[in-house]
């Protein structure tokens, strides 16, 4: 009688499998490992693996306690990387060391996923194996700068010959290494290779926060090459002191800023506050801005957006929820959002709440950074006229939209996705083109889709031609989710940014606390699809302005020329002798606070700072004299030029609205040119977070406000008990029920003082559905 592969676990007692890898001389050799029980309490010692299930693909079978195992192509490429030559080596790998056929043990083992990679004494990242342009990264990454430099070399005239038909003799070799423009350009391509790395598949899953970010060491694995967390933070931190030369610099160019996807960043400083972590505080915030940040992960199972993350959260909320995955997932959001505000006493999970049914999804990154992908877009043998030169060089140019370079051993042709025909000659030879930055570089072309392999190594896809919508979230998806429960599994283009700030003290300065010090009690039962919360009816929104909209997530260096907000002054600045601020300062006061989302009392901004949002206002037009804003490359000296331009003619309006006249101190004035541009930026940032994808509003009684784009007139303002912002109802078919819009906010009411002056008397319920 056979004896099953996977015997019951004891998940209640910590009881978990490891995996016991035998060493092997070749990589071509069979694997073989066994399984065994062990508790976590016992401390044992092994390693986690973080990795992408990928597709089966081209799988494989393994010998698991002596029996025949199939894993998934991923999988099996990275046993064969993790074996010894001489001695096994203990892993705990999920695929493997769980039952994935029995939802029980899944469930069970779930809640332990977070003592399994604390417990860890390294947790290996997998990124799967490289590809040719990948070990220009790697090597820069894995060595020091001198073998790093010898390495590379080969590599980089290997890319002259192969790509850029460069067929030069050895002095043109190493002529052209060492010039400096040369240098230059090599050192961004293997930055570029080194953000393709950021870019494959394992960044993007939900499931590595965690596992990355409770890990007592990370080392990455591509293939053969072995890299410690630390020393690619490190990498990515470089910068070019030029864009530091002014502060505009941020806004106008975040291409400088940022090195790839901020994934890595955001793993980057959760696991600093996890490091230096007070349970209480650190898990809180850390739970809300995953679960609302991070949707942009993917996942294959929805109520992995809750389960993922459990283990981050304080252990009251985490502990709430058990990962059962036999649950709707429509179940599973609506009962964690009740089980937060049983625990909690807050409202603040609502303030994540966003209309979703119907609007557009984000656009997903379009970036190509992988040189050997790029020239599959691009003819490589043109003549460029470069600015400075008299004359044109050898370089690159883009192809006309559906062509495509195509590449049989020496051979290069062009293929015309288009008409389907393949010639033999580039369609823009024998012109000579300018000079194209770095992002044009990297863009993918329309009609291009940037895509992986199991193993995580990207390509281009050609063939996807003609404009198509953004695809919408279908408004049957998630039937039955209450309009009260966020829905985690879907990030739109138009989501506003949370007004609450979460990092803040519950009663310090700089917070809201809209509804006093109230708390709010529920039904206790998860599954009640109805959320009954205690509260009154504040005001009403009279009348609404256009939404706001951005085109970029970068915020526009002012208001100039957008016509969206131009018309807020003239919804928000009628004269009313009702007005509750007081008349028109008053209301002047109110309105360019509210811009900024302002904090009552002590938080609140000096009034003297008032002179940055005007900045923001700009009624005269400053911003006309900076003009259109072009990417920059990061390799260029000195790049920050129109980030200096425009510096200077913020300050010269700064000093026209603050009736400030001309310094004859050369100095003084360059310092105060830095100074105003450093005051302005942040507010420029806060005016952007606060207003993107919201929409001005007066009330019934005269008050100003923000609501989230989908609000409408007649939505009522109402102060709930355990709210820290005002929250928007909307009156359902059943007039004894509401729906959810979301979080709003209200100037004058944001610190309680409307709570305050009810003082609780005859509040009512609402039933929100």
């Amino acid at each position: 009688m056979s004896i099953p592969l996977y015997q019951p676990l004891d998940s209640e007692k910590g009881e978990i499998r490891l995996l016991e890898l035998f060493s092997a001389p070749e990589h071509s050799s069979p694997v073989e490992c066994t399984l065994h029980p062990v508790k976590l309490s016992e401390e044992p010692c092994y390693e986690a693996l973080s990795y992408t299930w990928g597709g089966k693909g081209a799988g494989q079978d393994i010998v698991l306690n002596g029996v025949t195992f199939p894993v998934f192509e991923n999988l099996g490429a990275v046993l064969r990387r993790l074996r010894h030559p001489s001695k096994p080596r203990t892993l705990w790998i999920d695929a493997i060391c769980i039952n994935q056929d029995d939802l029980g043990e899944r469930a069970s083992q779930v809640k332990l996923m977070r003592g399994v990679y604390e417990g860890a004494t390294e947790v290996v990242i997998w990124l799967g194996e490289p590809n040719v342009g990948a070990e220009l990264g790697l090597n820069r990454l894995a060595y020091n700068s001198i073998t790093r430099d010898e390495k590379n070399r080969e590599r980089q005239w290997a890319i002259q010959k192969e790509l850029f038909n460069n067929t030069g003799g050895a002095a043109t070799k190493y002529g052209l290494w060492f010039s400096p423009s040369a240098t230059l350009l090599n050192t961004e391509l293997e930055k570029d290779e080194i953000r393709e790395l950021l870019c494959r598949p394992w960044w993007s899953r939900v499931w590595i926060i965690q596992e990355a970010v409770v890990a007592r060491k990370l080392n990455i694995l591509c293939g053969s090459w072995e890299v410690e967390w630390d020393r690619l933070n490190a990498e990515t931190k470089e910068e070019d002191i030029s864009v530091k030369q002014a502060a505009l610099t941020r806004v106008m160019h975040p291409e400088l800023l940022s090195f790839a996807d901020s994934t890595f960043d955001d793993i980057d400083l959760m696991r600093q506050k996890w490091a230096s972590k007070n349970t209480g505080n650190v898990t809180n915030s850390l739970g809300y801005e995953l679960l609302y940040n991070l949707r942009r992960l993917a996942c294959t199972d929805p109520r992995d957006r809750v389960f993922a993350f459990s283990g981050l959260m304080a252990p009251e909320i985490g502990m709430a929820l058990s990962a059962d995955y036999s649950r709707p997932v429509v179940e599973i959001y609506t009962r964690f959002c009740r089980a937060v505000i049983l625990r909690n006493g807050t409202l603040d999970i609502l303030n994540c709440t966003r209309q979703w049914r119907g609007v557009p999804k984000p656009i997903a990154n379009s970036r190509v950074y992988s040189v050997y992908e790029r020239v599959k877009y691009h003819d490589t043998t043109v003549m460029i006229q470069y600015e400075g030169e008299s004359k044109p060089g050898k370089g690159s140019a883009r192809l006309p939209e559906g062509w495509e370079r195509c590449m049989d051993g020496e051979a290069v042709t062009y293929f015309d996705h288009r008409t389907q025909t393949r010639h033999s000659e580039s369609p823009i030879a024998g012109i000579i083109h300018p000079a194209a930055g770095r992002i044009d570089r990297q863009t993918c072309p329309k009609g291009c889709q940037k895509i992986w392999d199991n193993l995580g190594r990207p390509s281009i896809k050609f063939g996807l031609l003609g404009e198509e919508e953004p695809p919408r979230f279908e408004d049957n998806a998630f039937p039955g989710l209450p309009s009260w429960a966020p829905n985690w599994a879907a990030r739109t283009s138009q989501d506003p940014n949370p007004l609450l700030d979460w990092e803040k003290k519950i009663e310090g300065p700089g917070a809201f606390n809209a509804s006093g010090s109230s708390y709010a009690q529920i039904s206790s039962d998860l599954d009640d699809g109805i959320l009954s919360l205690t509260g009154f009816e504040f005001d009403t929104i009279k009348e609404l302005a256009p939404a706001w909209h951005p085109k970029s997530e970068n915020p526009p260096l002012s208001r100039w020329g957008i016509t969206e907000l131009e018309q807020w002054p003239v919804l928000a600045l009628w004269g009313d002798s009702t007005c509750p601020y007081g008349g028109k300062d008053g209301r002047l006061e109110a309105f360019w606070r509210t811009h900024i989302g302002d904090y009552p009392g002590d938080g609140a901004v000096p009034s003297d700072d008032r002179v940055y949002v005007d900045l923001w206002f700009d009624e005269e037009g400053w911003v006309k004299a900076v003009g259109d804003i072009e990417p920059l490359d990061s390799f260029s000296l000195g790049g920050a030029g129109d980030a200096v331009a425009a510096s200077r003619a913020l300050y010269e309006y700064w000093r026209k609205i603050n009736g400030k006249g001309k310094f004859f101190n050369k100095l003084r004035e360059i310092w105060d040119v830095w100074a105003v541009a450093r005051h302005y930026v942040p507010y420029l940032q806060r005016v952007y977070d606060t207003c993107a994808h919201r929409a001005l509003f007066v009330t019934s009684r005269g008050y100003i406000g923000l609501a989230p784009w989908n609000a409408q007139p007649g939505d009522k303002i109402c102060l709930l008990s355990g709210g820290k912002t005002p929250f928007l109802l909307r009156e359902s078919s059943n007039n004894s029920h509401y729906e959810f819009v979301g979080e709003c906010y209200v100037h004058g009411i944001m610190g309680g003082e409307a709570w305050v002056e009810h003082d609780r008397k005859d509040l009512e319920t609402f039933h929100i559905c």
